[in-house]
């Protein structure tokens, strides 16, 4: 049997007509997937440090704030090390390490039902014990949401932590040894006048105390001016390296020269002390800029002139 034309424009209709049919059915009868509770916490201050006596006490406050759906919440203090020289910090979680550091803190450990838009404090009284060793010893104060039918609200699938840290320095004198040194600060010594002139910085602390290095590098163009990059006051901790950023505006910022071209011999020094204190440390490098992709591109012009006009001496 043959099929005409108006027989195919006719099934082809029928098709899309019952697949519409199937979607608008499917919109009310199948119901639409749930969506996730939207949990946002926060906790203030982010950052704590201390330098303090054995048998002395230090009192801190945390705020922690909820911009979501009502949550429990049960806090804790556990300690940590840093993971790598990017600031990132490993949470030690086993309770024997936690049970040996509970008699330090004293704060209310109940659980706390936190509503939408509310927030609460927690009180922490730190001690640490008389006979304690002198040294640096890390912590996170931190707050994890709990599963409470209670509220209403299905929090199996959607836990939240966020913690502040706690770098505590336990000093009888109020002057701990603190000691850096520059492990790395490079640039590529030649480069082309648009790659654009990058430093990489990290610095290591070889002493008993975290510390922030507190400086800048001057950057001389010779025969030419003078920029300035202030480095970022980030903490180094005790046996650790740090990968340095600078500061412009309060904002952390990759450490580089600005301008879309550099041309000639830069001088640049590092320069920094801890803690805005003691004697300097620093460390010159010297970087070559030159517009190679210029040169490079005349270079190319020339040679095909040049073949050019060889061809025409032929024709």
């Amino acid at each position: 049997m043959q099929i005409t034309q108006s027989t195919n424009k006719l099934i082809n209709y029928k098709i899309i007509i019952g697949l519409l049919v199937c979607w608008f059915v499917g919109l009310f009868i199948f119901p639409a997937p749930a969506e996730a509770q939207e949990m946002s916490l926060s906790i203030t201050p982010p950052l704590t440090e201390i330098a303090i006596q054995p048998g002395k006490v230090f009192t801190q406050t945390f705020t922690v704030s909820n911009d979501g759906t009502p949550v429990v919440i049960k806090p804790e203090i556990v300690p940590f090390v840093p993971s790598d020289s990017n600031g990132h910090a490993e949470i030690i979680e086993d309770q024997t390490s936690i049970n040996a550091f509970s008699s330090w803190f004293l704060f209310d450990q109940t659980p706390y039902s936190l509503g939408e838009n509310s927030n609460h404090d927690f009180t922490v009284k730190i001690t640490p014990p008389e006979g304690t060793p002198e040294k640096d010893y890390y912590f996170t104060f931190l707050v994890e949401t709990q599963n409470d039918n209670n509220l209403g609200v299905n929090n199996a699938q959607a836990k939240e932590r966020i913690g502040a840290n706690i770098l505590m320095n336990i000093t009888k004198d109020g002057n701990p040894n603190k000691k850096a040194s520059i492990i790395k600060f490079s640039a590529p010594r030649i480069l082309d006048s648009f790659t654009g002139l990058t430093y990489t910085i990290q610095l290591g602390n070889s002493g008993s105390s975290f510390f922030k290095p507190s400086g800048k590098i001057t950057v001389d163009q010779i025969l030419g001016s003078t920029t300035i990059l202030n480095l970022a006051p980030l903490n180094i901790l005790v046996n650790g390296t740090r990968e340095i950023s600078c500061l412009e505006s309060q904002d952390l910022v990759p450490c580089k020269l600005p301008g879309k071209f550099l041309i000639g011999i830069y001088r640049s020094n590092l320069s920094f002390t801890v803690d805005g204190a003691g004697s300097t440390v620093e460390k010159q490098i010297y970087t070559v800029a030159f517009p190679f992709t210029i040169a490079l591109g005349l270079i190319m012009i020339g040679i095909s002139y040049g073949f050019i006009r060889k061809l025409a001496k032929y024709k």
